[in-house]
């Protein structure tokens, strides 16, 4: 548990300072014209709570799909993608490495111009592994991010950091991960 508090620690004191790196004239990550953005990109992890004993890794990728709201810093979110959790090399028990596929809807809200705080819900299904009690659960995830611009600020680089829970009657699936995609008007 420690590492991954140091991990938020080196990435929350990244992120922070790299605000401070950025330029006054750099445009919003809100287009001017208010366009839809999509994001595709690769999540690894680390699986938090009674799936720590079991699970050693998670990879996944996910597609962000972002609406604008006229004006405002403030965007809906649909995102869906796969997680896989991986068993622990020692483990010998009678699990197996666990999929997930979620599908959410959220809010994203720009507090400076590169970055952001998101929140998302939904429902996530189980399409393999014996770990879960349920085919399908609500999953909630929080994230904390930013959308760097790229490529004369035709597309960003988004990076973020992120909780993830699926709550199940037997208790909750997490992990904490690390979000990087790519981000472009559509």
């Amino acid at each position: 548990m420690s590492k991954i508090l140091l991990f938020i620690i080196v990435f929350s004191g990244t992120a922070f300072s790299s605000l401070a790196q950025t330029k006054p004239t750099a445009p919003t990550p809100v287009s001017s014209k208010y366009t839809p953005q999509l994001s595709i990109g690769g999540e690894f992890g680390v699986p938090t709570g009674d799936a720590n004993q079991i699970y050693g890794k998670v990879i996944g990728a996910s597609v962000k799909l972002e609406l604008p709201v006229s004006a405002s810093p403030f965007s809906f979110v649909i995102t869906t993608g796969i997680s896989s959790f991986l068993l622990k090399f020692d483990y010998t028990g009678v699990f197996n490495n666990a999929t997930y596929a979620p599908l959410e809807a959220g809010g994203k809200y720009y507090f400076s111009k590169i970055g952001y705080f998101e929140g998302d819900f939904g429902l996530s299904s189980n399409i393999s592994g014996n770990y879960s009690t349920s085919k399908n659960a609500f999953i909630y995830s929080p994230l904390i991010g930013l959308s760097a611009p790229t490529n004369k600020h035709k597309a960003t680089v988004d990076m973020g950091i992120r909780y993830e829970g699926r709550v199940e009657n037997g208790g909750t699936v997490s992990q904490i991960a690390l979000r990087m995609a790519y981000r472009f008007g559509i």
